[in-house]
């Protein structure tokens, strides 16, 4: 075993290419092994083209990008020269706003191609975007990136030890994240904590199936292997169904993974038992939440090697204790002993409690932060002379064995995810109908813990569970959402008159005893036809012989990316459509044959137009057009601050009730029927938001045509198609809705609309990886035949062919990409008519290039408005730029234009 303590991270890799520049470090699916000599190769070029942008020591740089080998080396390069910052790619635009702008980032590095909302709030923000491209036929890990971040040349230089080589946020007991600056010497020296724990040598390979913007998967797998001259195996993520494919590919002799994975992989094995004979395991790993007993048993019992338990945190580096390995002593329930560490047990005044009494676990060492970054309160509270207070629960016992038994601060810890709860309360208390909320954890046999909310509406009637849902998954990323909504008079308070989350789920009844939680669910065969048919989707997907009716989906491996998989196939083959939320919701075989039963009775029941607020009955009905998603969920809070009736049109087709109209002219044929069910005669009020707008502009246009009156046509963030000025269809006659396109027009716009158009359907084809080799050759060939001659008939036949084979291939990739598709299609494919009325623009002061006031101005060949609203493309939609917005929105609403 080395015995080197490596200061650096670029240290620690030089010394390893110096000891066996051959030697190989990362390997990844489908690429060459990378060595260490071409790793620090990479590390010293990389460095030096950052150099060359003006970034360098001191510096913070965040990634957003997909898991895998170009991850850990872009962690490792920017690392060695500067601060790197990974952000979880899940986030949504309100997450990378706050994370980019707290951290105070100097420039964004994200994978070329990659669809991210980051790079639109990096725009907002001018944060410079360097895009990283990888090198796909070379080793694993190359990369080359491209950007011009316009700042001035950097000397070259490595980080020091006392340099921050990560900097990553951890959730707090209010909604803000706290930083935790991790030093070169912190990380580097947790490495070798775990190296020597689990006794790493250099013929050691470890399957990292953890994400890398996490600390476990960047130290407790990535460093700690490298640190011990080992190798390290880079998939693209945990997939339950590939993980002994992969074990047999790389050959590793050890994983580390929270319980939720290893319960995944144990229900894999259990139908592999001649794979599982022929793994090359020396152990196996676990940490970031509680191991249950009964799963350390059977991946122990499977896979014949010892289990260890491990104890970690960000604010340590990651790992703090852990179970040895054999002969020495093992205890089960156990984290096991100090690495590194000191550990110690305080009393609610600071004070050092013996052997056997609970109290707060405190820790003091190298790979411990000195304190959080700009937050005086809660270095305040977390640190007591010297010692940092984990918020855990715990004791130890008379030989130094940590034991954990609770929590003491409000976190929850959702298989590893760290969430604060005071995050979900903020989006819920938005939501109009929400008078108050607590959001708290739950017990979870698997999962250690779960989020709950409990919710005070303010009137009768209010939303449903799953609308609740909806809504906070509008905001944040999923695994944020509460997997309970209790509805509840009022909200319990604590002795002291306080809302109090610790024992929240204990006064509210929501614990239920479990007296055997060692036990599994019982193998309930299916009954029926349709459970039949399922449980055969389920086993092809999951590559499981048998399942259950009552097997939770996500126990036995699955995840969303699968589960949108299996709702292609109900869609596809049994014609019934369900929700990600439904699946969510209900993840066994007997809920969801329950839902699709039922689901063809609701679909003829649906009607495009939703009610979304009552509102004053005096005022003038508001219609708010869906946006590209189909649905009205932007259009959430702006509600609260608006007084009218206020209805919205959905997108046909959103659940697979229907097809979704090809035209946009049958579009907003369509739904101008529909307001008038409500609405017989005008004035009308029509909103559209960005590309709705157009939808929004053509139904006003017949609703004149019809003789009705327009009150306000409001557009929001609109953009203008890329249209040749002067170009437009000027002449279009409508009967029944359907329009007569000006042939003149369509040719002038079909070669750039037609680009686009590829451009779109190429993301959605790359969706399927059976289609990823021969998708860039056909692209390149269209491309070709606009390169050579722009005519009619080419891009007729390239357009028909698209929308014949993309139609099939994107139901069955992702039923929600299948509809963004096909509103793109009507929308390209619509050739826009002026507007002949009065319309108002409603433009971002942090527009994009998009919106083009001149090219509107032509458009409308009535009065058209222009009135400038706070905020960029996303922010307008929040607080408090939407408040501002709606004041600005009223007059029109109110009196008409």
């Amino acid at each position: 075993m080395m015995e080197t303590q490596y200061k650096s991270i670029y240290s620690l890799i030089k010394a390893q290419a110096e000891r066996n520049p051959k030697a190989t470090a990362l390997l990844a699916p489908n690429r060459s092994p990378m060595s260490y000599g071409l790793l620090k190769d990479h590390v010293e070029n990389v460095g030096k083209e950052l150099n060359s942008m003006g970034l360098g020591r001191h510096d913070r740089i965040a990634i957003v990008l997909p898991n895998g080998a170009e991850m850990a080396t872009s962690f490792i390069t920017i690392a060695s020269v500067a601060t790197c910052a990974p952000l979880n790619p899940a986030y949504g635009y309100n997450e990378f706003d706050f994370y980019l702008t707290d951290l105070d980032a100097k420039a964004l590095i994200i994978q070329a191609g990659m669809e991210s909302q980051a790079i639109d709030v990096a725009k907002e923000k001018g944060i410079p975007i360097i895009e990283l491209s990888p090198t796909i036929d070379a080793e694993a890990g190359l990369f080359a990136l491209k950007g011009d971040t316009q700042f001035q040349h950097s000397d070259r230089e490595f980080a020091e030890p006392d340099d921050l080589a990560l900097v990553l946020h951890t959730s707090g007991t209010t909604s803000r994240p706290k930083i935790v600056p991790l030093k070169h010497y912190n990380v580097c020296m947790s490495a070798s904590n775990i190296r020597e724990t689990l006794n790493l040598a250099e013929s050691d390979r470890c399957l990292n199936i953890m994400p890398l913007f996490h600390i476990h998967g960047l130290v407790g797998a990535l460093l700690s292997s490298l640190a011990s001259g080992a190798s390290i195996a880079l998939t693209s993520g945990f997939d339950a169904p590939n993980f002994l494919d992969l074990v047999a590919e790389f050959q590793p002799t050890w994983y580390t993974a929270v319980p939720t994975m290893h319960m995944a992989i144990l229900a894999r094995a259990k139908s592999n038992p001649k794979a599982v004979s022929q793994h090359p395991f020396r152990f196996i790993r676990s940490c970031s939440s509680a191991l249950p007993k009964k799963v350390m048993r059977e991946l122990e019992e499977t896979f014949n090697v010892p289990a260890v338990e491990a104890y970690g945190m960000t604010e340590a580096s990651h790992q703090i204790s852990c179970n040895p390995l054999p002969p020495a002593l093992r205890k089960g329930g156990s984290v096991g002993l100090a690495t590194g560490t000191e550990i110690a047990i305080l009393d609610e005044l600071g004070n050092i409690l013996p052997s056997g009494d609970k109290g707060e676990i405190a820790l003091k060492g190298e790979s411990v932060i000195k304190g959080y970054e700009n937050n005086p309160s809660a270095n305040e509270t977390s640190f007591t002379n010297g010692w940092f207070r984990t918020g855990d629960q715990g004791y130890l016992d008379d030989d130094n064995y940590l034991f954990i038994t609770g929590r003491i601060k409000e976190i929850i810890n959702r298989g590893g995810e760290k969430i604060s709860p005071q995050e979900i309360d903020d989006v819920l208390i938005q939501h109009p109908a929400i008078a108050q909320v607590i959001t708290f954890a739950i017990p979870h046999i698997q999962l250690g813990e779960e989020i709950a909310s409990a919710v005070v509406l303010r009137g009768v009637g209010g939303p449903s569970e799953n609308r609740i849902r909806q809504f906070v998954a509008a905001h944040l990323a999923d695994f944020k959402v509460p997997r309970r909504i209790m509805f509840v008079d009022e909200i319990p308070k604590g002795p002291t008159g306080k809302l109090q989350r610790i024992g929240m789920a204990e006064r509210l009844g929501m614990i239920v005893p479990n007296d055997d939680a060692d036990s599994e669910t019982e193998y309930v065969p299916p009954r029926n036809g349709l459970e039949k048919k399922l449980a055969a989707i389920w086993s092809k997907i999951l590559r499981i012989n048998q399942v259950g009716i009552h097997d939770n989906f996500f126990y036995l491996g699955g995840d969303s990316l699968l589960a949108a998989q299996v709702i292609a196939r109900i869609r596809s083959e049994m014609k019934k459509s369900i929700s990600l939320m439904d699946f969510l919701d209900n993840p066994t075989i007997a809920n969801i044959a329950e839902i699709v039963k039922t689901r063809g009775e609701n679909a003829k029941k649906f009607s495009v137009l939703v009610n979304m607020k009552t509102g004053d009955s005096s005022l003038n009905p508001v219609f708010c057009i869906h946006s590209c998603t189909g649905n009205v969920m932007v259009y959430n809070n702006l509600l609260r601050h608006l007084d009218q009736p206020i209805y919205g049109l959905k997108m046909q087709g959103l659940y697979g009730e229907k097809r979704p109209h090809s035209r946009l002219v049958d579009m907003a044929s369509h739904y101008v029927k529909e307001i008038k069910s409500v609405q017989p005669k005008g004035p009308y009020y029509i909103v559209g938001v960005r590309d709705s707008a157009w939808i929004a502009t053509e139904m006003a246009q017949q609703l004149l045509q019809q003789g009705d009156d327009i009150g306000s046509l409001l557009m929001i963030d609109a953009r203008y198609f890329d249209l040749p000025i002067g170009k437009r269809a000027s002449n279009v006659q409508v009967a029944n809705g359907n329009a007569q396109q000006n042939p003149v027009a369509q040719n002038a716009t079909s070669s750039s609309r037609m680009r686009h158009y590829i451009d779109r359907s190429l993301h959605y084809m790359k969706q399927g990886q059976f289609i990823q080799v021969i998708s860039g050759k056909i692209v390149n060939k269209l491309r070709g035949i606009y390169a050579r001659e722009r005519t009619k008939c080419y891009w007729r036949f390239a357009y028909s062919w698209l929308s014949r084979h993309l139609e099939y291939i994107n139901r069955r990739i992702d039923y929600g990409e299948y509809m963004r598709h096909k509103y793109a299609a009507a929308l390209f494919s619509h050739v826009p008519r002026n507007y002949t009325g009065k319309a108002t623009l409603f433009v971002p002061e942090k527009s994009p290039d998009s919106i083009s006031t001149d090219r509107w101005k032509e458009a409308i060949d009535g009065e058209l408005e222009i009135v400038a609203i706070e905020g960029g493309h996303y922010s307008i939609w929040m607080e408090p730029n939407v408040q501002a917005m709606a004041k600005k929105l009223k007059p029109y609403l109110d009196n008409g234009h």
